[in-house]
């Protein structure tokens, strides 16, 4: 699926409202606080959903300024009305932009931002490798930069979806002229998500999994732009 059918997806099927009503801030803010130090950075969310990432680094960061950037209209729809965290920005001073852009062509200027973050987009890009390629040309020589992708066992039913070993991503990410400074490991969904038992078990059994390095639920690949 490419073009305006992916666009559709997002628009019409994707499951923002959740994303909206559940969110797990903690869970975000353990892998944009690898972005550290953000105070007075300029930050680009690369996928950002309903905001929440975008908002954390506003009001725990200090960034100076943020973009965030996603392929849905209804995703950006949500974040602009500002569910996502409606009172995390007090006392922030930070300014923040909503931009409908192609992860795999970005809008933006060569060395554009010194910070930047995407939380389980990347691998659902229809060119991957080209969507690494776009992070890299955006961010300033010496800046540091967060994916969490998942691991290659991990499913969802999003129609355009890459999977892979750490050592997959990280020729990627290595491919594109970025530099892996580490690697942690996100643990995947609250395991009390949703009442419905049968995901109840998923979940569960996927965070005892995920205790094995080998295989952990999604990788925290933090990089760094030479």
């Amino acid at each position: 699926m490419h073009g305006p059918a992916l666009r559709e997806f997002y628009d019409r099927e994707y499951h923002f409202g959740e994303d909206v009503d559940r969110p797990n801030p903690e869970r975000l803010w353990r892998a944009v606080r690898e972005l550290e130090p953000l105070a007075g950075a300029t930050l680009l969310d690369l996928g950002c959903g309903v905001g929440w990432a975008t908002r954390l680094a506003a009001s725990r960061g200090r960034v100076r300024d943020a973009v965030g950037l996603d392929f849905s209209r209804t995703a950006l729809a949500h974040a602009a009305a500002g569910p996502a965290g409606r009172d995390a920005l007090e006392g922030s001073s930070a300014r923040i932009e909503w931009v409908c852009g192609d992860g795999t062509a970005l809008p933006f200027a060569d060395g554009a931002f010194d910070r930047a973050f995407s939380f389980g987009s990347m691998e659902h890009f229809p060119d991957v490798a080209g969507g690494f390629r776009e992070l890299a040309r955006v961010l300033r020589s010496g800046a540091i930069a967060v994916t969490v992708v998942p691991n290659f066992y991990v499913r969802t039913a999003q129609p355009v979806e890459h999977r892979d070993t750490a050592a997959g991503w990280r020729r990627l990410i290595t491919a594109a002229g970025l530099e892996v400074l580490r690697v942690r490991a996100d643990p995947g969904p609250a395991i009390l998500k949703n009442r419905r038992p049968g995901r109840i078990a998923l979940r569960l059994g996927l965070r005892l999994l995920g205790f094995v390095p080998a295989f952990r639920y999604q990788f925290i690949f933090v990089m760094r732009k030479p």
